[in-house]
């Protein structure tokens, strides 16, 4: 995969798909794209692209991104070398450069999304400039959990946000192609001690974009774990587990349901 150059420039969706959705991945973590990117290709939508940026990764995972380009041409890679962060300042240049689609999600490598979630990401961006769906975790015990995040459509909330060091994970968040142009300066560095991600979203907010919220639960975010975190041998049992129960649109729409329902009680077993 060649290195692509990064451009200071900016663009909007040139390409007339309703989504891009980029996956950032790193290292050895190859052999959970199957799974991830997989689940980006089921969506209810189809006129999607999916943009795997590659921040340092090993042989094998090029190999593994390679053969999901063969598979399905919605596959796109763009490779760099390993970044001081996360390469966000790559996540950048590709989104000005390349990305084709009205508005863009987001797909942690070791997350997987129910087949709705892009056409529910649209329908929030209808009317938003960026959003997030039903925020939740899937904890190391298979257990699903609901932190504290904040309201983001209550004002009060929002107006507290330098409390909570939590927005939304990765996964659950998009925006619209439009709204990312118009930012100052879009993913960039991250400060040493800053979470990615919250670096980003502030910069959304600090613009007073108009924020969407669905209560549906669309995605899977599984819990990293204490720092290194789960090897990725480890992690990928847990996606082949999931993945194999979300192929059933029944089962998806049953996962879906009984989050929901654990939102009354504080852990639900799945």
């Amino acid at each position: 995969m060649p290195e692509l150059p990064v451009s200071g420039g900016r663009a909007g969706a040139r390409g007339g798909l309703t989504a891009s959705v980029v996956v950032p991945t790193t290292g050895d973590r190859g052999p959970l794209l199957p799974h991830s990117v997989g689940s980006a290709l089921a969506q209810t939508v189809d006129d999607l692209e999916v943009l795997v940026i590659g921040d340092g990764i090993d042989d094998s995972t090029r190999e593994i991104v390679e053969e999901l380009r063969r598979e399905d041409p919605r596959v796109r890679s763009f490779e760099f070398p390993k970044d001081q962060r996360r390469g966000e300042i790559n996540r950048h240049g590709v989104l000005t450069d390349h990305a084709r689609g009205r508005i863009v999600t987001y797909l942690c490598d070791r997350d997987l999304y129910l087949p709705d979630h892009v056409e529910v990401m649209a329908e929030v961006l209808d009317d938003a400039d960026w959003g997030h769906t039903l925020r939740f975790r899937i904890a190391e015990d298979g257990t699903t959990t609901f932190p504290r995040y904040p309201d983001l459509l209550d004002d009060r909330a929002r107006a507290r946000l330098h409390r909570s060091p939590y927005l939304a994970p990765l996964t659950f968040v998009g925006h619209t192609m439009a709204a990312y142009s118009a930012l100052p300066d879009g993913w960039r560095t991250t400060p040493p001690g800053t979470a990615t991600d919250r670096y980003m979203w502030d910069q959304f907010l600090d613009a007073g974009v108009r924020v969407g919220v669905s209560s549906r639960p669309t995605a899977l975010t599984f819990k990293r774990g204490n720092h290194p975190g789960w090897s990725t041998a480890r992690r990928l049992v847990e996606l082949e587990v999931w993945s194999e129960r979300l192929r059933s649109p029944e089962v998806s729409d049953e996962v879906a349901q009984a989050v929901i329902a654990g939102l009354e009680r504080p852990r639900l077993e799945l």
